[in-house]
Formats: C-alpha cells, sequence, structure tokens
C-alpha cells in the first residue's frame, strides 16, 4: 500500500490529560526513539512536530536539551501545554503549520514526531520531510508497524520497516541524506502482547531516522 485509503480527521483524535503513571508508560513504550532522538540534539535541540500528548517533549526536555513542539490544532494544544506544564515545563509549544514552519533554515539538531507520518500519503509525506530538513539538520520519527493491531484513527498506513524505508529514500531524493529504517529496539508494548500469546509478533513501532550523508 502506497497511499492513505483516506483524509485524516483529526477532529477524531483525542489527547487527555496525563496522569504521571501514563507519562511513565510512554516514556517506556517510546524509550529507543527518545534516545536516537536526543543523540542529534546537540546545541541547537529539538523540534518535535504534532506534539500530541507532549509526552516525547516533556521527557527529551527533562534531559536538558532544548525542545520546541508545534501543532496546528489549538484544541490539541491547549491539553498538551498543561501536560506540559507538569511533565516538560522547559519545553515550548508553538501552534504552527508542519507544512509551513515557521522557523529558518538549519534552527534544530533534529525534528521528530510520532504517530504522524502514517497519516499521509507520498507526496504530503515528501513536503513534511522536506520541510523538516529544511529548519533541522536530520529527522527521527516512529510510526506502528504493520504488527500494530489496529488503526486508531482509521486511515493509517500500517507498514514494514523496508517500506518505510523505500518512501523516505523516494520522498527525499536526490537529497544527499542517509535513511534507516527498523522496528524499536525495545518495544515493551509488542513484548507484553507476544508473552500473551506465547509468540513473538514483532515489533509495533517503525523508527525511521534521516542523517546526512
Amino acid at each position: 500500500m502506497t497511499k492513505a485509503a483516506d483524509p485524516t480527521d483529526w477532529d477524531r483524535f483525542e489527547v487527555e490529560p496525563m496522569r504521571r503513571g501514563t507519562f511513565l508508560k510512554r516514556a517506556a513504550i517510546h524509550a529507543d526513539l527518545v534516545l536516537e532522538t536526543r543523540r542529534r540534539a546537540g546545541a541547537a535541540g529539538v523540534l518535535e512536530v504534532g506534539v500530541g500528548s507532549g509526552a516525547q517533549s516533556a521527557l527529551l526536555s527533562r534531559t536538558g536539551v532544548s525542545v520546541t513542539t508545534v501543532d496546528n490544532d489549538v484544541r490539541i494544544l491547549a491539553v498538551a501545554r498543561e501536560n506540559l506544564r507538569r511533565f516538560g515545563p522547559r519545553a515550548r509549544p508553538v501552534r504552527a503549520d508542519a507544512f509551513h514552519l515557521p522557523f529558518p533554515e538549519g534552527t534544530f539538531g533534529v525534528a521528530l514526531s510520532q504517530g504522524l507520518m502514517e497519516h499521509f500519503d507520498d507526496e504530503r509525506i515528501s513536503a513534511l520531510l522536506r520541510e523538516q530538513l529544511r529548519v533541522a539538520r536530520s529527522v527521527v520519527f516512529s510510526v506502528p508497524s504493520a504488527a500494530y493491531p489496529r488503526q486508531d484513527v482509521g486511515n493509517e498506513r500500517l507498514m514494514s520497516p523496508d517500506a518505510w524505508q523505500r518512501i523516505v529514500a523516494e520522498a527525499i531524493s536526490p537529497a544527499p541524506y542517509r535513511v534507516r529504517a527498523r522496528g524499536y529496539r525495545l518495544d515493551l508494548e509488542a513484548l507484553k502482547h507476544s508473552l500473551l500469546r506465547r509468540r513473538w509478533g514483532g515489533s509495533y513501532s517503525v523508527l525511521v531516522s534521516v542523517d546526512p550523508r
């Protein structure tokens, strides 16, 4: 599958205030993503595109790195601001369009997203990536894999690391970047469900990185 079936109905995407247990759970689930993002941040810091609950931005800000997070949905931003106030007050939320980011070239060390790219077709993924690479040196994102058991919003493209590798490489070609795609090395959510089924079903998340050659 190379195109999203339907446009995303973001009104179906809900974000709720996080309790400490939820924050810690999300930090554990996406630890691989956070670690890969943190090591690319440098002095320029992190841009998260699509704030969601704010969990990733909150955790990264606790590591001492500068974090800016953007979303164009005022409803989502309102909840995320409260979550960030509680768990990551150093992160800076900004209302902005992911396709037209209000930052100069090379502002950030790395751009991050989690659970965003899978909602778009190849053309829009290319536009998102090129805009992120305009303002950041590298891009790191995660998406649900082909092993993920459901579509939470309804139009998610659930694909393998190989499929994401191909899509991203084609999206930024012929720019001089190295693209890597793999499953999470430590996927606690997939491990839990695999133990219940008594067989390994594969990682629930694909981690994609785009770095200068």
